[in-house]
């Protein structure tokens, strides 16, 4: 993604749990609301967003036993990657926060079964940015695989693989001694 106002729509917790608990399977406004605890008002305004936005469509519709039809949702992909070098400013703190966060828990299992180098928090805040271009590359690579594998086994391997390129460039290679 290098639309910033989609960025701007994925910088929130509620949109990207959406999107993810769709990318599992199709569900309806009220099926969201349940796993997500939050009022039907609340996901429709979400889904509203997310459909004019064109990140979601309608994968089937479905009379309930009133006679009430109920849309099933689902994303146009199962994997939205932000290109870093288009984030707006004012999102900006919140991919790279997302992505200390998964980078944290990377180096706390490596920690676990190798050293690591020890690094200053800038140095972190780098490599998630350095990161979030790597995820930007591979997830070039896997387009054509983004709706015809399961969705976290996708996030896994793109992850992997922007992983094991970052360890292998010369400006983070340090980072990982053996």
């Amino acid at each position: 993604m290098d639309d910033p106002e989609i960025m701007r729509l994925l910088a929130d917790f509620t949109r990207t749990e959406i999107l993810r608990l769709l990318s599992k399977y199709s569900m309806t406004e009220t099926q969201l609301s349940k796993q997500l605890g939050i009022t039907k008002a609340a996901v429709g305004y979400h889904l509203h967003l997310l459909m004019d936005a064109e990140l979601l469509k309608i994968d089937k519709v479905e009379a309930e036993q009133h006679g009430i039809l109920q849309k099933f949702y689902t994303p146009k992909a199962d994997l939205f990657i932000i290109d870093p070098d288009h984030m707006p400013e004012d999102v900006r703190r919140y991919f790279i926060r997302t992505q200390i966060e998964h980078l944290r828990g990377m180096f706390s299992v490596f920690q676990l079964y190798h050293p690591v180098s020890e690094f200053s928090s800038r140095t972190f805040e780098e490599l998630a940015v350095a990161m979030l271009r790597q995820l930007k590359i591979v997830g070039q690579r896997h387009i054509k695989d983004m709706t015809r594998e399961d969705a976290e086994s996708l996030r896994v391997k793109i992850y992997a693989e922007a992983l094991a390129n970052l360890t292998k460039q010369k400006e983070w290679h340090s980072l990982f001694r053996e």
